[in-house]
């Protein structure tokens, strides 16, 4: 499976810092599992901006790439003022709980999505980016 991370963020915000090195690492994860037949890709995007220019989350299925794209949505004000690993953590915990969901109300079918929230949990877990009491996302 493809998995693609990038972040469109103001520079006080330390996304860019706390997140060097995640997309390789990520990437390179999940690049021999597959979890359909149809090889979906996901693209996330880290979205941490001055709230002012009313940015909104964009979740949209490109079916000719067969790539499901996502925001994930950050706090710029809570970003700026935490310490690394607190950024760390914050979007570890962001992406744990959020693409499984996303994923979820799309509906694809035969996508093993319990196996994916397993092997995404477990690779944050295993790298320090959330605590291993860290809740478990209960799909449908």
């Amino acid at each position: 499976m493809k998995l693609f991370i990038t972040s469109d963020s103001n520079t006080e915000s330390g996304v860019g810092e706390a997140t060097r090195g995640l997309a390789q690492a990520l990437g390179d994860y999940f690049a021999d599992r597959r979890y359909n037949d149809s090889d979906l890709e996901i693209a996330i995007c880290l979205m941490c901006r001055d709230p002012r220019w009313n940015f909104k989350q964009r979740i949209r299925f490109v079916k000719k790439e067969n790539c499901l794209y996502m925001d994930i949505m950050l706090d710029l004000d809570v970003m700026k003022y935490a310490e690394r690993s607190h950024r760390k953590e914050i979007i570890g915990s962001k992406i744990v709980s959020e693409v499984p969901e996303i994923i979820a109300k799309k509906k694809f079918k035969d996508f093993d999505l319990p196996r994916f929230t397993k092997d995404l949990r477990e690779w944050f877990e295993d790298n320090g980016w959330i605590a291993k009491d860290f809740p478990e996302f209960i799909g449908t």
